[in-house]
């Protein structure tokens, strides 16, 4: 079976926004054969790239390293400053 490179769109909005899609097709790999190298189905590999759900850390580092990045850059929004932090720092100032 060949790996899907269109995006498809989604009905859901992603709670989780992510890059793990970008980064598993540029490893090759299909999402089946990523959830079975982390011991996972799937299905839960789908739903982390819809960012309906995410690994958690232990999972997380393991996914990175098996997809050859850093966990930072496949949920970069987790290492940015949140919006309400940045506002209340503007009116602090």
């Amino acid at each position: 079976m060949d790996v899907q490179h269109s995006p498809r769109p989604s009905r859901h909005v992603p709670r989780f926004p992510n890059r793990i899609r970008e980064y598993r097709l540029k490893a090759g790999l299909s999402q089946r054969k990523l959830g079975a190298a982390l011991g996972r189905g799937r299905n839960a590999v789908s739903s982390w790239e819809r960012g309906l759900t995410r690994p958690d850390v232990t999972l997380g580092v393991r996914l990175a390293k098996t997809l050859a990045t850093l966990a930072e850059s496949l949920y970069a929004s987790f290492y940015s400053p949140a919006k309400d932090e940045e506002q209340g720092n503007a009116a602090k100032q």
